[in-house]
């Protein structure tokens, strides 16, 4: 089936090839060579501090990597002493961006020197003066050891709030990690001269981040787009009707879709092909399910993140992650690491699911991400069935 992008044509796409279209664009399972193509594939990597299996960027990038890839190995490759490959900021949540999207980011810091709530000038070059006095960029601890105290003009919470702030307007910049702490510097020692010095305009950002987005995520609607970068509906909307996404209608959505404009999307629009069974553990911020409707929509997974809610109102557990085998989600399962050893507590079939192949995909994914992560594997769970209609 050919694909137009004409605006008076819509491409029809059925529900199964939405599925194949997502799990492709995003490199899913073990498609990358390495962690920067991850980046670059997804264009945004949440960032979080919670550490029950491991942390959140690493679990997206071993995901897409092979089963010999390294964990240990993974922010050295996203992170740079020199030159930047990626920076920090936040769309919704803490993010990491590739370093070639840095002007697409441009609207961003221009909103943020701009909030009602930003600190004062004086406060702002004093911290900013320190970090570029220093030889090598500062962590924040140490920003904080340095700035006044309070009964000063600032106590330590407050120099935290400008630091945050000048890093949301980009005039220091997050570009490496040491022992997983922000490194703050100064953009002209990071960021490429030709980045810093580029200008889009505020359509040329909107159409840019579109097209970054829908290559990311293969098809969504203007509302995936927006959620993927935190814009206002209407921008997204702009930037996909004049950038280079393509106009389509998916049976069952309630809204318009469209779609990557990349080669391979005709392919498998018109006939999906099987995706490898190679069944993969996905983290609660994996841009697959991060966005909850849209994982609803695609991929008829309601996931909710629980780690915030008491013990006894938990229904699946503390830190669950879901298990993708193909295109499907066949079920989740609680995981946590016990010093050397990556544990399984907890593992729940979709209904409707065969219990037998769903703990060989449990048990497949547990191994997979164990000798990534040089653990060794207990699963000291039984299936829980939360449905009797669960084969």
């Amino acid at each position: 089936m050919p694909l137009h992008n004409s605006p008076h044509h819509t491409n029809i796409v059925s529900p199964e090839a939405a599925r194949h279209l997502a799990v492709t664009a995003s490199h899913l399972p073990g498609q990358a060579d390495e962690p920067r193509t991850v980046l670059r594939r997804v264009g945004l990597i949440q960032l979080d501090a919670l550490t029950r299996v491991d942390r959140a960027h690493r679990l997206t990038c071993l995901a897409r990597l092979p089963r010999a890839a390294r964990a240990g190995d993974i922010d050295a490759r996203l992170w740079s002493r020199g030159e930047a490959i990626s920076f920090e900021t936040y769309t919704h949540a803490a993010a990491l961006i590739p370093i070639e999207d840095w002007p697409l980011f441009r609207l961003n810091r221009l909103a943020a020197a701009q909030r009602r709530d930003a600190p004062g000038g004086i406060e702002l070059a004093a911290v900013t003066s320190m970090v570029r006095s220093s030889d090598h960029g500062l962590t924040l601890a140490r920003i904080e050891e340095t700035a006044p105290r309070a009964g000063g003009d600032w106590d330590w919470s407050e120099s935290k709030r400008i630091t945050e702030h000048l890093l949301w307007r980009g005039e220091v910049v997050s570009t490496d990690r040491r022992l997983n702490r922000r490194i703050y510097d100064v953009p002209e020692r990071r960021i490429p001269a030709d980045l810093r010095d580029s200008v889009p305009t505020r359509a040329q950002v909107l159409v840019g981040l579109a097209n970054r987005a829908i290559r990311s995520l293969g098809i969504a609607t203007a509302t995936d787009v927006a959620r993927h970068y935190n814009l206002v509906p209407a921008d997204a909307g702009f930037g996909l009707e004049h950038g280079d996404a393509l106009p389509a209608r998916v049976e069952g959505w309630g809204s318009p879709a469209w779609l990557s404009p990349d080669p391979e999307t005709a392919a498998i629009a018109a006939s999906p092909v099987p995706i490898p069974e190679d069944p993969r553990f996905i983290g609660p911020f994996d841009p697959l399910i991060r966005d909850r409707d849209r994982s609803r929509r695609i991929f008829n997974f309601d996931y909710t993140f629980e780690a915030y809610k008491p013990a006894t109102k938990r229904t699946y557990g503390h830190y669950v992650l879901g298990v993708l085998v193909g295109t499907r989600f066949v079920g989740r399962a609680d995981v946590r690491r016990d010093g050397r050893v990556l544990a399984v507590i907890g593992m729940f079939p979709e209904p409707g699911g065969n219990l037998a192949q769903f703990r060989d995909a449990v048990g497949t994914a547990a191994e997979t991400l164990a000798e990534q992560m040089g653990l060794t594997l207990e699963i000291r769970s039984s299936t829980t069935a939360l449905s009797t209609d669960c084969g």
